[in-house]
């Protein structure tokens, strides 16, 4: 290496423009792909929602409650609480219902939506029987 720098040794290796747009499409592609095969986690969290009541509980309230006031509400002798409270957050997520921290600290509270009024069951314009109907329950097809 006389009279050479130590980097003329290094061979910096960039990729070309056209390998950059070609990797980054092909991770578009494949974020694009992985969203459609989760999107049915979408729709069962929706009805699961639909089927628990749990709009019409929130709005039986009139007012944002918490999990533990939803959980006494719905009609089943033990739900699960720990999976009532990933779809319930799945759907916050979503914009199918609204959190809020309550003054004074404690347990979030879920509001309901624009979109979630849709759910309603007795609600003059509801899309719950639509959900209910749309959303085979492949269990029964056998």
């Amino acid at each position: 290496m006389a009279g050479g720098s130590e980097n003329d040794d290094v061979l910096e290796v960039s990729p070309s423009h056209n390998e950059a747009d070609e990797a980054e499409s092909m991770l578009k592609g494949q974020a694009e792909i992985w969203g459609h095969m989760f999107a049915f986690a979408d729709s069962m969290a929706l009805k699961c929602a639909v089927e628990l009541r749990i709009d019409d509980i929130i709005h039986s309230h009139g007012r944002p409650i918490t999990l533990s006031q939803i959980t006494t509400c719905i009609d089943s002798p033990s739900p699960d609480i720990a999976n009532l409270d990933r779809i319930i957050r799945f759907l916050v997520q979503a914009k199918i219902f609204t959190t809020a921290a309550p003054p004074g600290g404690g347990e979030t509270l879920y509001g309901l939506t624009p979109a979630s009024k849709w759910l309603l069951h007795d609600g003059e314009l509801s899309l719950a029987p639509a959900i209910i109907m749309n959303m085979l329950d492949f269990g029964q097809l056998d």
